[in-house]
């Protein structure tokens, strides 16, 4: 084994590579260490290779572009203590190779040029390579409280024992960045020095591509900071989801309100005409628990319509409607034309108007209504396909609690559409996240809590956590695998965080906009749906369950609900505590099934005036209920086939 490995990074460098070796050994074999010349080649097509057997230094090819999949090769095929690598176009001085290998004798792990304290030959670096490399190593710096001065320099050396515990995967020139960046997570004692940098004597342009390896290297930063921080990762998120979704929002808003202004027209008479009432045209299912809400619909069809492109940043925050729609009262033509009173509904995100206003420009209410059927039983039916891939019970039991909460109304309304899509879009790639063992579970959560809070009404938002949080802790469980309640308890808590921290930023810029006196309005409005001051609290509550147990399907069809769906909590019960094996298992099932009685409960006065579509967020209890059945008829069977053959066997003997 060598003391020193000089590793020299080769792309078809034949111009240059001669002059570079022979400096190299001019400064070395004036030195006490043993050493050896290594070039890492990345297949060059020039004359590189012959160049490196004239010198007599060895070499290797790494046949996979990239400078990182060729530093790395260097790394691993070097047998010295220490590495110092640096290009071979003559951009530094050769000299400065002793500095840095006495460096590593003092202790340090790595030592990193610094060109900026040093001398840069004029032409040596273009201005924008300096100050966008300057700009990332201070971006660098701070997301991890380094102080390495420059994160490019080709001139470095290390402790090969130390760097090859970081496992650098770059294949890159954001390779550079991922060693300092990895050195510093892994407490490697590292040190700057000054080093000067000469304009490269190639005839041809660098490698180097500036925005092309600037971008990766800011995505490398931001990646591991990503993997590495806990309130990065969340806070970065957040900040990304909210960009994008408010930019969508604010683009929607470009839209010319004339360009929708006839459909919009057409939608309203269609809600006159042939949706008087709150039901689909059909008189068997003029029940409660297949009500449409259409009145929210209309409210969501005004705001859309009613942002104006003049004033895209006002209007969205105001986010206007027409209070008096009154079926029958009302002349719709003059009422958007005559630009009739309005109210506003700024303290909920709009995320509806997303998707409505550019429908609108194409077609009418009727006709987006059927695009919603189509988006919606796509998905469903590709959640049913995965679940009965994976697993035949969850497969029977989502499906049939579908059916008990009458599923199919949902594609019919604006207001109670969202959350299930985003409910089925997070079950689908949870599945598939599951499949792929990924790391990044938490950020699922949090994302579907941010999207939920900023598309939904406050109707079902919770199916958006319980439905693939259900999923998840039951292929746990049927896989005998560990379910860690703190994993759960935090998959919640980034939910309810995601959903939070997205009403709260529009408060702050409601509260902005209109003035401090916002929150008063904000508190009323909460404090109306969380307590019926006219009413008792209790009475409320037992109101609320009594109602929602009978908009279940079959529940809803007798006439005795109450009294039946009660046997069944308890012969269930009764099943879970005598018959079930590991019943801990099915606590975490258990909870998550009560999160909607829990909304239910604290959002008591909401929940009794908006029964006949929130009774749908009790899905997973409804599956939980239907698994346990399952479970109950398997063990039945199985007894009564156990107990048949052993009377069979008896009759045989007599």
């Amino acid at each position: 084994m060598k003391d020193v490995i000089i590793l020299l990074p080769c792309l078809n460098e034949e111009y240059t590579l001669e002059k570079c070796i022979k400096n190299i050994k001019k400064v070395m074999n004036n030195s006490e260490y043993s050493y050896e010349i290594l070039l890492c080649d990345n297949n060059s097509t020039d004359n590189s290779i012959n160049i490196a057997k004239k010198n007599k230094i060895k070499y290797c090819i790494e046949e996979k572009k990239g400078y990182g999949n060729t530093l790395k090769n260097g790394i691993s095929n070097a047998n010295g203590k220490y590495i110092v690598m640096l290009d071979c176009d003559l951009s530094y001085d050769e000299n400065d190779i002793l500095k840095f290998i006495s460096c590593l004798e003092q202790g340090y792990e790595l030592v990193i040029g610094n060109r900026f304290e040093g001398k840069i030959d004029k032409n040596a670096m273009p201005f924008i390579h300096k100050i966008g490399s300057k700009m990332l190593s201070i971006y660098s710096n701070f997301l991890f409280k380094n102080d390495i001065k420059d994160y490019h320099c080709g001139l470095r050396a290390f402790k090969k024992d130390s760097i090859i515990k970081l496992n650098l995967c770059s294949q890159g020139m954001e390779f550079a960045s991922e060693m300092i960046i990895k050195a510093k997570i892994y407490h490697l004692k590292s040190k700057n020095i000054n080093t000067n940098y000469y304009k490269d004597q190639r005839n041809r342009k660098s490698h180097l591509r500036t925005f092309r390896d600037g971008f990766r290297h800011l995505k490398l930063i931001n990646k591991l900071k990503f993997y590495n921080s806990i309130i990065f990762r969340y806070f970065i998120t957040f900040f990304i989801a909210f960009l994008i979704l408010s930019g969508l929002l604010f683009l929607n808003a470009l839209i010319p309100q004339k360009n929708i202004y006839s459909n919009t027209l057409k939608s309203f008479e269609y809600y006159y005409k042939n949706l008087k009432i709150g039901f689909l045209n059909n008189t068997n299912l003029e029940k409660e628990y297949y009500r449409i809400d259409y009145s929210a619909d209309i409210k969501s069809l005004s705001m859309a319509y009613l942002i104006d492109e003049k004033h895209p940043f006002k209007s969205i925050v105001e986010m206007n409607f027409y209070p008096e729609i009154d079926y029958g009262f009302r002349d719709y033509t003059k009422m958007l034309k005559d630009n009739h009173k309005t109210e506003s509904y700024s303290r909920y995100w709009q995320g509806q108007t997303i998707y409505l206003r550019p429908l609108l420009l194409l077609t009418n209410v009727k006709n987006i209504y059927l695009i919603n059927i189509i988006i919606f039983f796509i998905l469903f039916a590709i959640l049913l396909i995965k679940l009965f891939k994976i697993n035949k019970v969850l497969f029977i039991s989502f499906f049939l609690a579908t059916i008990s909460i009458n599923m199919f109304i949902v594609p019919f309304c604006f207001e109670y559409i969202f959350p299930f899509l985003i409910a089925f879009i997070g079950s689908i790639y949870l599945l598939k996240m599951i499949k792929n063992n990924s790391k990044n579970l938490d950020i699922l959560f949090l994302m579907l809590g941010i999207v939920t809070c900023f598309f939904d009404f406050l109707t079902c938002e919770t199916i958006t956590l319980t439905l693939p949080l259900f999923i998840y802790i039951y292929l746990k469980i049927v896989n005998n695998k560990k379910i860690n309640l703190k994993e759960i308890i935090k998959y919640c808590f980034l939910w309810i965080s995601g959903y939070g921290f997205m009403f709260f930023t529009k408060w702050i810029i409601d509260c902005i906009y209109f003035g401090s006196d916002f929150y008063k309005i904000i508190f009323d409005k909460a404090v109306v749906r969380v307590v019926d001051k006219t009413k008792s609290f209790l009475g409320v509550i037992f109101a609320n369950y009594l109602k929602i147990i009978k908009c279940i399907f079959p529940l809803n069809k007798f006439k005795y609900s109450l009294t039946i769906s009660v046997a069944i909590i308890l012969l269930t019960i009764h099943y879970y505590i005598f018959n079930i094996s590991n019943k801990r298992k099915f606590i975490p099932l258990i909870l998550i099934s009560l999160i909607p009685i829990v909304r239910f409960f604290i959002l008591s006065s909401h929940t009794n005036r908006h029964y006949f579509f929130v009774y749908r967020a009790i899905l997973p209890m409804i599956m939980l209920f239907i698994i346990l059945t399952v479970n109950l008829m398997l063990n039945f069977l199985k007894k009564f086939f156990k107990s048949s053959k052993k009377y069979y066997i008896k009759l045989k003997l007599l």
